[in-house]
């Protein structure tokens, strides 16, 4: 590897002295250095031979710099792969739930789902919407379709019309059952459907997930778990 190093040229005056005319910006390496010392011995005085230990020295400091130049390079190309590698494995995250350690007003862990991952001024962070809760999915076997249903249970039917029959909630919007396993229903009177062709109709249809619609900024180091 070279350096730059000032290198000059010259000319002779019409009084025959010699004289620089011009400075430029070159490269010396370390073998240029070890030719120079080499011709500086040929050309030497046997009788009155040169102190060779300035030109060692330069050599010496320059072999340091060039060392230090290299590590410099090396470390630079190190971090921009450790970088690229890091974010290459928080990205895998996406999609994925999180914990940072944090609990709810209830005590339970909070639970995150990757949206984003970013690269901040070489810090890592996730964009991230907290889990808030779950929805059952009520299946219509009559259209095999899934029903709707509001916050009060009411069910609506395949053109958004409210129906007569309302699913059970309990305290968690979850739905609560019969003791024969089947959803429970209430009809208009509040009473539970009995009425086995209506039980027959709607089923549990799986359920939903339910995060923030706004996400959370997480730093990557703050992560705990991922699942």
């Amino acid at each position: 590897m070279a350096i730059d190093s000032v290198t000059s040229s010259s000319a002779t005056g019409i009084d025959g002295s010699a004289y620089t005319t011009a400075v430029s910006n070159d490269t010396l390496t370390n073998n240029d250095f070890l030719t120079l010392m080499l011709e500086e011995m040929k050309q030497q005085d046997p009788t009155s031979p040169m102190d060779s230990s300035a030109l060692m020295d330069s050599q010496l400091k320059m072999s340091t710099i060039q060392s230090n130049q290299d590590m410099a390079t090396a470390m630079t190309a190190l971090q921009a792969s450790y970088a690229a590698s890091a974010l290459s494995t928080a990205s895998n995250m996406i999609g994925r739930s999180i914990k940072t350690g944090e609990t709810d007003d209830v005590g339970e862990d909070k639970i995150y789902k990757v949206v984003t991952v970013d690269n901040k001024d070489g810090e890592l962070y996730v964009q991230a919407q907290q889990f808030t809760g779950v929805v059952d999915g009520l299946k219509n076997n009559d259209t095999d379709t899934i029903a709707k249903y509001d916050a009060n249970g009411l069910i609506y039917d395949a053109d958004g019309k409210a129906t007569v029959y309302r699913v059970a909630l309990d305290a968690d919007d979850r739905f609560t059952y019969n003791e024969d396993g089947s959803i429970k229903l209430l009809d208009a009177d509040n009473a539970v459907v009995t009425d086995a062709t209506v039980k027959a109709r709607y089923t549990y249809g799986g359920y939903s997930l339910l995060y923030s619609e706004d996400a959370t900024e997480i730093p990557l180091s703050s992560i705990t778990a991922v699942s």
